[in-house]
């Protein structure tokens, strides 16, 4: 009789940003729900940086707390409006990622095309830094 056949199965292990993003989001008392699996998937569907949107979200509106009709990221100046987060968090991970006025800048320059205030690039930077 042959020898019974083993078969491994590998369980993918949790992807650790998902606890870095709740912890962060809990820090600044953002609103439920967090949208960590959202902010997750547009970031690498888009190959950017997952903390991005989460710390522009901090310095436009609190992380929502301020935002108007679903904009968290204070796009064109709060005054768009998005259906839902969900939605919002989508479409700014794709313009940032291929928008003729962000594609292929670094993440300073994005930033300061984002918002040219001298300051902002850095702020957003430190921002980033807290969830790591």
């Amino acid at each position: 009789m042959p020898p019974a056949l083993t078969i491994r199965v590998a369980i993918p292990e949790p992807d650790p940003r998902i606890a870095l993003l709740e912890r962060f989001f809990h820090i600044y008392r953002c609103p439920t729900p967090y949208h960590v699996s959202d902010y997750l998937r547009a970031a690498d569907d888009n190959q950017l940086d997952y903390r991005l949107l989460p710390a522009i979200s901090i310095r436009e509106t609190r992380c929502g707390v301020e935002q108007v009709e679903n904009n968290w990221w204070g796009f064109h100046n709060g005054l768009e409006g998005f259906p839902s987060v969900e939605d919002g968090i989508e479409f700014m991970a794709h313009r940032l990622a291929e928008h003729p006025y962000y594609k292929g800048k670094t993440l300073q320059e994005k930033l300061f095309v984002y918002n040219p205030l001298p300051a902002y690039p850095g702020e957003v930077t430190r921002i980033m830094q807290q969830i790591e």
